[in-house]
């Protein structure tokens, strides 16, 4: 078993299941093999019967019940996420559910629990864990160049009006859990464990639902350090993606999606001293020269090398006993935040 690939069953072929999760899996054919899938749609599950030459029914119950498959990933409509994990673990299968892993914290609890009973393994879809620029950045957070952290900006922005599903409340949409969980997970890596205060502005304002399509969160914890994220469909003008800065230097995202970083080092700076007399010549300011150091990062797209990196840690898991890269009790610090900015806003 431990040299044979892991026997996937997907539920949902449509734009994450078919596009994400079935092409990431087909450039993996060493650690996964795609032996049944389900979707409502007769066409979708005549084209997986075609490429992957696998089992498919109209009901994810089928996939679920189908002895062959280890791994179920769970790719249908956020609302049906929690109870189609749930009936998967119990079943004894392996799961990967698609981010929003669920709606509230107390389900989160339900489908730990239900792992926990079951003896399996339950991930959740964080892929943006390896964006390229995000593992740039924390090399770069890594080294100290930028000394103390003080303010971290992560922008997703375009101009956009929806009118699908995920633009409705009462099937899990809405641009907080589909879209800027992403930016959130990636923040809350980089603010790390503790306790954080929240400002929420989520708002409705160009899509045909009720959800909403704006995004404003800011994070501070108990040592200042101070996370904005926005996440919208209603800026015309976009913004960088990335923006920090720290006491000794900063980065930048760049128009091709790459990093420029300038610091300093704050041990050849002169000591500043206080002077409380008139300003000299009437300016302000010190007049001091520093010495910056500049570096551009190049980084590649981010394209399919997300999802291939992912499934090979959740390989090195399954098959190895490797450590879970992307557990659910890290997931439900997001979920927390997300349930927290709903109740703050009242768009629960």
């Amino acid at each position: 078993m431990a040299n044979e690939p892991t026997r996937v069953g997907i539920l949902g072929l449509g734009r994450s299941g078919w596009n994400i999760h079935a092409a990431g899996l087909a450039e993996l054919g060493d650690d996964y093999r795609i032996v049944a899938a389900a979707d409502p749609a007769p066409e979708r599950r005549a084209e997986a019967e075609t490429r992957f030459g696998c089992a498919t029914h109209a009901e994810p119950a089928d996939v679920i019940a189908d002895p062959q498959v280890e791994l179920v990933i769970v790719a249908t409509p956020s609302h049906t996420h929690v109870p189609l994990t749930v009936a998967a673990l119990e079943a004894g299968k392996h799961v990967v559910v698609e981010k929003p892993m669920a709606q509230s914290t107390a389900e989160v609890d339900t489908m730990i629990e239900a792992a926990q009973k079951a003896g399996r393994v339950l991930t959740c879809f964080q892929n943006s864990r390896f964006d390229p620029a995000f593992m740039a950045i924390r090399e770069v957070i890594g080294s100290g160049r930028l000394g103390e952290l003080v303010l971290i900006r992560r922008s997703h922005h375009r101009f956009a009006r929806r009118a699908d599903w995920q633009t409705l409340r009462k099937f899990g949409g809405g641009e907080l859990p589909n879209t800027a969980s992403h930016f959130l997970d990636q923040v809350l890596l980089l603010l790390g464990d503790g306790p954080l205060d929240l400002f929420a502005d989520l708002r409705r304002t160009l899509a045909a639902g009720d959800a909403e399509d704006h995004v404003k969160l800011v994070l501070k914890t108990k040592t200042g350090l101070t996370a904005d994220i926005e996440s919208s469909s209603t800026v015309a003008t976009p913004q960088p993606a990335w923006m920090i800065a720290g006491t000794a230097g900063g980065l930048v995202s760049t128009d091709d999606g790459g990093l420029k970083v300038r610091w300093c080092d704050p041990d050849a700076l002169a000591e500043l001293r206080v002077d409380e007399g008139p300003a000299a010549d009437r300016r302000y300011g010190t007049g001091e020269q520093i010495d910056w150091h500049e570096q551009t990062i190049e980084v590649e797209p981010p394209g399919g090398q997300r999802t291939a990196l992912y499934y090979q840690r959740l390989a090195a898991t399954l098959r190895d006993g490797a450590e879970l890269f992307v557990t659910p009790e890290s997931v439900r610090r997001q979920i927390e935040i997300i349930e927290r900015a709903r109740e703050q806003t009242g768009l629960l």
